[in-house]
């Protein structure tokens, strides 16, 4: 026993030796200054330009190395050229690396982050010696600064822009890099109120992209577009572009820029209004069938007298009723405009300096939404206003008036119905004293669009209780004994909902016990049917009803007339 303790102490010993051994072999080797990971590269580089990046690794550690791989890390804003800007880690296998050997390893890169930003460029070298199982990594980084884009682009507006007035934005732009550009494709960002109008070089896709191909170095170009901005005075746009470079199906954003303009005074203000609600007020939601009564208003704001002025109003919107407009103002059908000029508003042939005027006109909101597809929603009327003179347009104003949807509920009773799944017990007609199941179904319908938080409320009569639970697929239905009110509350609502295809419909079984006071007469079920609901489009809340049942269920034709009366 005591020899067997020994040599199990020695054994335990032996170990402890080795372990440490191993462990200062570990550290050594890990310390080892013969390891190194060298980056060869700019100090700075030029978005858009591709650089490259050397990794020299070299083992003076005098020991083989197995398994050696290779791993470049890229910063935001940096890619592997010719990969795609969605890759920023590269990983080699370099095999084993001999005592003494030197692996070099040469990558491409672009840059395109902002200029003025120091970036890291990361590099592990991970490795097995040959004389150990575990592995090791050697680390090392590259900083590098972004100077510039290899591409200098330059965007010109005035200071100020008068609205509605044409105005020109040049564009230009120079290589400043030391090679050539290829494939360059531009992409402007207009203002949301911008009109295009013209541009010296003719844009290749829509009015806002320009293919500008190849750009050699210390070349430059440029090319001027012309538009219309609408606004009040002091608002303030931004214009921005976009150079991108591409090679193969990768594309690499070379350069961004922007420019500002703020709205000039007008030498006429124009203003549209639509039932005393000013287009820069109060958001103003219509209704079908309403009468929408508009106002255009106008003063004379420079030192000198406006002659020959005409004020057009041009109409667009299905919800328009078209063949309502009244107006003095002559209407143009073929692009529905209304036109006011000297020939039907005097006032219009010399406007002094601060003189002001107003046109209207009147129109009604069609009745019915035009409802084909569940797509057909979110209606806008629009107003697109214009004051010229000398053929010259002096202000515009735009004024845009959402429709609000509609929300209905149509509430159905039946003695006889299977269909539902109820099965409805007692006398038919109902007696006094005895109890008579009914079945009530509440059928929604939403229309031109999306609702939310809907509600639909109904009181049972006296002496009517609701029993079981309610069927519906979708929402939930409650019942308060307390208040004998009946809630269908539904979360959303999409738009067309039971105008195209089946109207969601909740089913809810009632038990009426008639008085004999009530002989002679329907029973009263449940009272006025009510709902509302959030227009998610205009933000306002609409609702509607539909009339109180009774047990004279005209919608089961089951029953026929009288066929409800209570009997004694």
């Amino acid at each position: 026993m005591r020899l067997s303790s020994k040599l199990t102490n020695g054994i335990i010993l032996i170990l402890i030796a080795v372990s440490a051994l191993s462990g200062l072999y570990i550290y050594i080797f890990q310390r080892s200054s013969g390891l190194a990971i060298d980056l060869e590269g700019p100090e700075e580089v030029l978005s858009g330009a591709p650089f490259d990046l050397k990794v020299n690794f070299s083992n003076n550690s005098g020991a083989v190395l197995s398994d050696v791989r290779l791993t470049v890390i890229l910063p935001e804003g940096f890619a592997f050229w010719g990969q795609g800007g969605e890759k920023n880690i590269d990983n080699k296998i370099l095999g084993n690396a001999g005592a003494g050997s030197l692996i070099q390893e040469s990558y491409k890169i672009i840059a395109f982050a902002s200029a003025g930003e120091s970036k890291k460029i990361k590099v592990a070298v991970n490795y097995a010696p040959a004389s150990l199982g575990a592995r090791f990594e050697k680390n090392n980084t590259k900083d590098i600064l972004v100077r510039s884009s290899g591409i200098e682009v330059s965007l010109s507006v005035p200071e100020q822009a008068a609205s509605g007035e044409e105005f020109p934005m040049e564009v230009a732009y120079r290589n400043i890099a030391d090679e050539d550009f290829n494939d360059l494709e531009l992409k402007l960002e207009y203002p949301p109120s911008f009109s295009f109008a013209s541009a010296s070089l003719r844009p290749d896709s829509g009015n806002n992209i320009w293919r500008l191909g190849d750009l050699r170095k210390n070349s430059e170009g440029k090319f001027t577009v012309n538009g219309v901005l609408i606004g009040s005075e002091g608002d303030e746009f931004e214009f921005k572009s976009e150079l991108n470079r591409r090679v193969a199906s990768n594309s690499y954003p070379v350069n961004l820029a922007s420019a500002k303009t703020v709205i000039a005074s007008s030498p006429l203000i124009f203003s549209i209004h639509l039932n005393s609600v000013n287009s820069d007020g109060a958001e103003y939601a219509a209704r079908p069938g309403e009468i929408l009564n508009y106002t255009i208003s106008y003063l004379n704001n420079q030192e000198a007298a406006l002659s020959d002025l005409a004020i057009r109003a041009q109409l667009a919107g299905e919800m328009f009723d078209l063949n309502s407009v009244q107006s003095d103002g002559f209407w143009r059908s073929v692009d529905n405009t209304l036109i006011w000029d000297s020939r039907n508003t005097s006032q219009l042939s010399l406007l002094a300096p601060g003189s002001a005027g107003v046109v209207n006109f009147q129109i009604r909101v069609k009745e019915a939404y035009p409802l084909k597809r569940f797509s057909d929603k979110n209606f806008v009327l629009k107003i697109a206003g214009e004051a010229a003179a000398d053929s010259k347009i002096l202000s515009k104003s735009l004024l845009e008036t959402k429709v609000t949807g509609a929300v209905t509920i149509d509430a159905k009773a039946y003695f006889r119905d299977a269909d539902s799944g109820f099965l409805n017990r007692g006398p038919m007609p109902p007696k006094a004293g005895q109890p008579t199941n009914f079945t009530i179904h509440w059928f929604l319908k939403s229309s031109a669009v999306d609702f939310s938080q809907v509600e639909v409320r109904g009181i049972l009569g006296n002496n009517v209780k609701i029993v079981g639970s309610a069927k519906t697929p979708v929402g939930t239905v409650v019942y308060d004994e307390n208040s004998r009110e009946v809630v269908w509350r539904v979360d959303r609502l999409l738009a067309n909902q039971g105008v195209i295809g089946a109207p969601p419909e909740a089913v809810f079984q009632v038990e009426a016990m008639p008085i004999a006071e009530s002989a002679g007469n329907y029973l009263s079920l449940i009272g006025a049917t009510n709902v509302t609901a959030v227009d998610d489009f205009t933000g306002k809340t609409v609702s509607s009803s539909d009339l109180p049942l009774t047990t004279a269920l005209p919608d089961d034709f089951t029953v026929g007339q009288q066929g409800g009366v209570v009997q004694p």
